[in-house]
């Protein structure tokens, strides 16, 4: 990711930090840190993942049903209350 890491304090649940210290004792992390770092980069992968297959099932929705995604498209902005992409 970065090459110069920053300090930061955080407040955990205890028994998430059991799971990070067991993992650290286990030998399948280098310390707390490198695994609080390592489940942030997962979260992170999925998330972008997640965002590509909604992106990916988008065009696929647009391009099989124009219509039908155009009245989904506008029914999705009156509830939100905004424009395509932005939050109410």
């Amino acid at each position: 990711m970065s090459e110069a890491k920053k300090r930061v304090t955080l407040t955990l649940d205890p028994e998430l930090l059991e799971v990070a210290e067991a993992a650290v004792d286990a030998g399948e992390a280098r310390s707390v840190s490198a695994w609080v770092n390592a489940a942030l980069a997962e979260k992170k992968r999925r998330q972008e993942r997640a965002q590509l297959l909604i992106e990916q099932d988008l065009v696929q929705a647009r391009e099989s049903d124009p219509q039908e995604y155009e009245r989904a498209m506008q029914w999705a902005q009156d509830i939100a209350g905004g424009e395509e992409g932005q939050a109410a």
